[in-house]
């Protein structure tokens, strides 16, 4: 028969094998308050907050910023300071950073710096153009026709940012009776997110003292999309959700929302020889009386000199609407003064 394991000896070796094993005093055993307690100390010793290294940027000109990286994109470093806060410092300046006492030049992944060179909005010089364009006939037949058209136009470029101004007026007698009188003011402002995309805001207002339709109000927003834009040629679209407020004369005035396509294209041809130009809008409303809306204009300028030019365009004004349909189709001749 095999004999009975040995029992461990007082002095915490077994009495078989010479193996260590716990020392326990004889008649003495281990509380399980007092594990408890080493436990919670060692608990308490590894929650205790080490002291961490400060990241550090070396500059090209040779200065040196210690605090706490932020932030780090392709263009710029945020550094957290005690002395002065957060710091912003330009890409461009930093050489290398230690992060927390590990010391690496800086280098920027060539694909990333690309994309986002690409994606980033182009800075544009201040520059500023426009025209007014004026069209005058005068019918001496069987009906006596005075008609008198101006149209005014801005555009603004600064950084990001582009805005367009336009304003037009339209007064016509035939017998010396008054046809059509109404005139439009309108701004566009864009700001570019990329170098393709942008927001666009417009706001519009039209007078009409002879349709049913006496005021137009429009303020809308949406996103556009430069598909190119050099000197000879530029095009864009943006779509924009716009709240309407029209008046009648007839009638009481309603609002409503609609959704707008907008367009605006030119080109120059034959070394600038003539500029072909188009712009314009359309739209559907969500509700209400009115329904379809159209107004584009597309026409020709011919430059004279420097600064004056003959343009022929035609331009289109319709409207769908329950209590009175407008469908207006003017074509114009002119001279402008462009600057």
């Amino acid at each position: 028969m095999a004999a009975p394991p040995a029992m461990p000896a007082a002095d915490g070796r077994s009495a078989g094998n010479g193996s260590l094993v716990p020392r326990v005093a004889a008649g003495r055993s281990v509380s399980p308050r007092a594990c408890g307690g080493k436990l919670y100390l060692l608990f308490c010793w590894l929650w205790v907050p080490l002291p961490l290294a400060a990241d550090t940027l070396w500059l090209e000109n040779g200065d040196r910023i210690t605090g706490t990286v932020l932030r780090h994109t392709v263009s710029e470093w945020q550094v957290a300071s005690d002395v002065a806060g957060v710091i912003h410092i330009q890409a461009e300046h930093v050489t290398r950073v230690e992060w927390s006492g590990a010391e690496m030049p800086v280098s920027t992944p060539p694909a990333l710096a690309k994309t986002s060179e690409r994606n980033r909005p182009e800075d544009r010089p201040f520059s500023s153009r426009g025209g007014v364009d004026v069209a005058v006939e005068y019918e001496n037949s069987a009906v006596d026709t005075h008609e008198v058209d101006i149209d005014l136009r801005q555009h603004v470029t600064q950084g990001v940012w582009r805005h367009r101004w336009r304003g037009n007026y339209h007064r016509e007698y035939r017998d010396n009776e008054r046809r059509d009188n109404d005139w439009e003011l309108a701004y566009s402002p864009e700001r570019f997110v990329t170098r393709k995309r942008f927001w666009q805001g417009r706001v519009s207002w039209k007078r009409d003292w002879e349709e049913d339709i006496s005021h137009r109000f429009a303020l809308g927003l949406g996103p556009g999309y430069q598909f190119w834009d050099t000197e000879q040629s530029a095009f864009s679209l943006s779509a924009l959700l716009t709240r309407n407020r029209f008046t009648y004369a007839s009638h009481p005035e309603e609002r409503f929302f609609s959704w707008a396509l907008q367009w605006q294209f030119n080109r120059h041809f034959w070394q600038e020889l003539f500029e072909l130009y188009a712009t314009g809008r359309t739209g559907r409303a969500f509700s209400g009386a009115t329904g379809f809306q159209f107004n584009a204009e597309t026409g020709v300028r011919y430059p004279l000199t420097e600064w004056m030019s003959l343009n022929m365009a035609i331009e289109a004004d319709w409207v769908e609407n329950s209590a009175e349909d407008l469908r207006d189709t003017l074509y114009h001749v002119g001279v402008g003064v462009n600057w």
